[in-house]
């Protein structure tokens, strides 16, 4: 594919960075948007969505825009003003980049981020395609706001959405998270065990976004390499870090007193298909949940 000149928001996050580092090895040009005054970087570019302000320098020229900007889910308690923020920090960019769009005659393809937790929990063995409706709690909620701020793109040019799953690698996101109290021995499930947990290794997570880009693609895809119930990846993940489950489960009323509303997260699973990403020629890197957890060094 011919060179493009990528705007790339959240760009200095867990996946942003190594998404610059694959672009930039096939000769793309990327400039990464930052809330920064100044940077020793060249290609970075001040912008604060909330106060409509962006250097205008990055939008010259503009081909592709990937936006991976979002406060982190699983990172506060779900408090109301935290709820907000959540759907704010995706919304607020997305439609400010959107009203930039007519400044950028040379853009071809908006690429967005978006989460997997956007079916529900009503059918927990339901096997969910791009296709099924948003579920109806706060989760669906935010993925469905962020979506259609998206789709504001539509008059401009093609428009991609993301729906990613828990990302294995090895520093930060939401692995970490679980990691931690299984290296320091407290191995256990949580809740009932049997939720499934949709996973992806960051690589193939990375090659996904070069590869919608690659082929402009359109339309929503679930980004999941396979789904495993909380059990078993808890049980591969101990083994991974020669450590023994010993623990019984988590109780579920346990996780709701500590985490509120959040506990969702992980009491809640969805079993989503990669199926359309298939179809449409890739080709996943890591299916396996043993062997991709071989590969990262936690």
């Amino acid at each position: 594919m011919e060179k493009q000149v990528i705007l790339l928001a959240g760009g200095t996050g867990l996946i942003g960075l190594r998404l610059q580092d694959l672009l930039l090895s096939k000769g793309h040009e990327v400039r990464v948007l930052t809330r920064g005054k100044a940077s020793a970087s060249p290609r970075r570019f001040h912008w604060d969505p909330e106060q409509y302000e962006i250097d205008r320098d990055a939008l010259e020229g503009v081909s592709v825009i990937i936006n991976l900007a979002g406060a982190g889910i699983a990172d506060k308690r779900w408090t109301s003003s935290r709820k907000k923020e959540l759907i704010d920090s995706r919304v607020v960019p997305t439609l400010f980049l959107a009203s930039l769009a007519p400044d950028m005659p040379m853009l071809r393809h908006y690429i967005s981020a978006s989460g997997i937790n956007c079916y529900g929990y009503d059918h927990p063995d339901k096997l969910h395609t791009e296709e099924d409706p948003f579920g109806t709690d706060f989760l669906s909620q935010v993925v469905e706001k962020w979506e259609s701020a998206a789709d504001s793109f539509l008059p401009f040019c093609p428009v991609a959405k993301v729906r990613i799953s828990v990302v294995l690698t090895e520093k930060g996101g939401a692995l970490e998270t679980i990691a931690r109290p299984v290296k320091l021995g407290f191995t256990a499930a949580l809740g009932s065990g049997v939720q499934w947990m949709p996973w992806i290794h960051w690589k193939d997570l990375v090659d996904i976004f070069d590869f919608i880009m690659d082929h402009r693609l359109a339309g929503s895809f679930n980004a999941v390499s396979k789904v495993v119930n909380n059990e078993t990846f808890t049980r591969l993940l101990a083994k991974h870090l020669h450590k023994k489950m010993w623990l019984p489960n988590v109780p579920g009323f346990i996780l709701r007193l500590f985490l509120g509303e959040m506990s969702s997260v992980v009491l809640e699973g969805v079993n989503a298909s990669n199926r359309k990403l298939r179809d449409a020629g890739y080709t996943f890197r890591y299916e396996d949940a043993e062997k991709a957890l071989e590969k990262l060094d936690l």
